[in-house]
Formats: C-alpha cells, sequence, structure tokens
C-alpha cells in the first residue's frame, strides 16, 4: 500500500479531530499526486458501497460524517431522495466537499453549505442570496453559502454553469473549482470543469473576469468573448477567442461540437440524455467530430447522425444504456 493509500484510508476509516481534519483537506486539494488520490477514493469507495440501496445512504453518511458534515444545518442534499445512487457521482460531490473545506478560512463547523446538484438530462436555474442568477448544466453540483457573510461571495463548482452576477464592487463574486478560480465584480460568464473532462474552460460573455489557474499561479484577465482553456492532462493553459452562442448552446438544449474527441461527445451525450454509453470500438476514440444537434432531437436521432459521419460507428439502445460498437 503506498503512503497516499495509507493516508487517505486512515482518514475515511476512522474519526478525527478538527485539526487533524484541516491537515488532510489542504494536503488532499494539493495537485502533488493527485491521480493517485483519485484512484485510491474509488478503491475506497468500492468497499464502502456494497450495494446501491440501503448501503449506499450508510456510505454517503460515512463520507459526509469524516468530512465533517455531520453536525452543520444547512445542506440541501438530493441525494436522500434517490433509491439509487452510483459512486461515479458521489465521487466528484467529495472531492468538492473536501475541495471547499480547503477553500475556507473559517473552522469547519462555521460552515453553513447549500448544495444543488442536477440530475443528467436537466438543467436548473437558482437565485443565490446576493440575486445573482446562476443557470446549471446537467450533472453539475454547486456548493454557496446560506449567506455571503465574509468579505468574498465564494462558491463551488463541479460540472458547467452559466453565471449573471449582481455587481457589488465591495464583495467579489469568486466561482471555485479544483483548477481554476474565476473572479467577477458585474458580469457574464460560462465556467466549464467537469470530473470526467481532459479540459476545463471560464468563457467571458459581458464585463470582465479574472482566472486563476491553481497549479501553475497564472492569471487571465478576460474581454468578453474570450476564454481560459486549462488542459488537465498537460497542465497547459490557453487564452481563446471564444464563440460565446457555441458555449452557451446547452442552455437552449443544443450541443455543439468543434474537432470534439468521441469520447467528449459521448460525455456529452450521458449527460444531455440522462444514459449510460459504453464504447467498445477503440478505434473511434481518435475520431474528431464537428456536428450541432438541436434541442428537439432525440438520442436515436443524434446516434443516428454520428453513424453517419463515423465510419464503422454502430450503436445500441437497451432502455437507459447505449452500446457503441
Amino acid at each position: 500500500m503506498s503512503r497516499v493509500d495509507q493516508i487517505i484510508e486512515n482518514f475515511f476509516r476512522k474519526d478525527q479531530p478538527e485539526d487533524i481534519r484541516k491537515h488532510f483537506v489542504r494536503w488532499f486539494f494539493h495537485p502533488s499526486s493527485s491521480k493517485d488520490k483519485e484512484e485510491t477514493l474509488h478503491v475506497l469507495w468500492d468497499t464502502l458501497q456494497v450495494k446501491a440501496d440501503s448501503s449506499t445512504e450508510r456510505s454517503y453518511e460515512t463520507v459526509e460524517r469524516r468530512l465533517g458534515f455531520s453536525k452543520r444545518k444547512g445542506i440541501h442534499s438530493s441525494f436522500r431522495k434517490w433509491g439509487q445512487v452510483a459512486a461515479f457521482l458521489l465521487l466528484p460531490l467529495l472531492g468538492a466537499w473536501v475541495s471547499w473545506l480547503y477553500l475556507q478560512d473559517r473552522p469547519v463547523e462555521e460552515l453553513a453549505l447549500v448544495e444543488c446538484f442536477v440530475p443528467k438530462g436537466e438543467i436548473r436555474n437558482i437565485v443565490l442570496p446576493d440575486h445573482s442568477v446562476v443557470i446549471i448544466n446537467s450533472g453539475s453540483t454547486l456548493f454557496y453559502p446560506s449567506e455571503f457573510k465574509g468579505k468574498n461571495r465564494d462558491i463551488y463548482l463541479s460540472g458547467e454553469a452559466k453565471f449573471m452576477v449582481t455587481p457589488d464592487k465591495k464583495k467579489p463574486f469568486i466561482v471555485k473549482t479544483n483548477d481554476l478560480s474565476v473572479e467577477a465584480l458585474g458580469t457574464v460568464f460560462n465556467i466549464s470543469s467537469y470530473p470526467d473532462r481532459e479540459k476545463v474552460t471560464a468563457s467571458l460573455a459581458e464585463g470582465k473576469i479574472k482566472v486563476d489557474i491553481r497549479s501553475s499561479h497564472e492569471t487571465f484577465i478576460l474581454d468578453p468573448d474570450e476564454q481560459v482553456v486549462f488542459d488537465k492532462n498537460t497542465g497547459v493553459s490557453e487564452r481563446k477567442r471564444a464563440r460565446m452562442d457555441y458555449v452557451l448552446a446547452w442552455e437552449k438544449g443544443q450541443m455543439i461540437f468543434q474537432s470534439a474527441s468521441l469520447y467528449s461527445v459521448i460525455k456529452e451525450i450521458e449527460r444531455h440524455y440522462g444514459v449510460q454509453v459504453y464504447l467498445n470500438a477503440r478505434d473511434l476514440n481518435d475520431e474528431k467530430l464537428t456536428v450541432k444537434f438541436l434541442h428537439n432531437e432525440t438520442l436515436e436521432e443524434v446516434l443516428y447522425t454520428l453513424k453517419q459521419i463515423v465510419a464503422g460507428f454502430k450503436y445500441k439502445i437497451e432502455g437507459d444504456k447505449v452500446y457503441i460498437y
């Protein structure tokens, strides 16, 4: 067992005092050994979750307790409404919780978080305590305090969302993800930071935003119709021109891809239609696609279109599962 395995297993197997929790979340969120940490979490979750029913609830509560959430009020969790919860949905939230704790200067007990999770196939609008409006894409989670009491308006995103921020020069609005920190005073922008995507983007529609890359400490000041793209595999950040109508196509229920890998297209299809896609044709992984799907197109129509433009693409739909071979 590696040192990373030992640290994480020890933390989640035993109740820890507050000072140990704080040290752990700081170590966990540091970019070093990030892949090892993620793999260990997957293994650990497999041992916690025997089957996706009552044991899932117990495993969820174990994770929650280890991170210090058991004593706090104000968390609205949609998980307890579900009869079955898959581990691949819980793991990103685990990382989000750890990230949130790391990013705070206050003791754990003082945090009062609201959680908004949007299931696959849905889009949700919410209004924050400062009257800022957030449109959250499917398969995304947003954490925010029930009140903005500090000097900043800090929130945490795992997934994708569009933000329309209420101006307040004395209290900057800051969105934090695993890889980016985006600050705005009064503006409209989009962040895409899904755990299963290779790239993270921050795109600006109106106003100005400051984008900080957590791992490299690079900073970008964006003007309208610009974006920063961060590659999680290479650690490289790039400023680009942004087609905001393409960036925000998801808000209208559309899917637009430009030179996108088949893998990224599949992940978007999963979120958009609430299905699980199994890609058994590895020779198709390198395909690059430029295609647009309208909001009213069915899953069958989308897959049929892919069959027409990707040589050797075959598919079969069985309930909420899609097999590509």
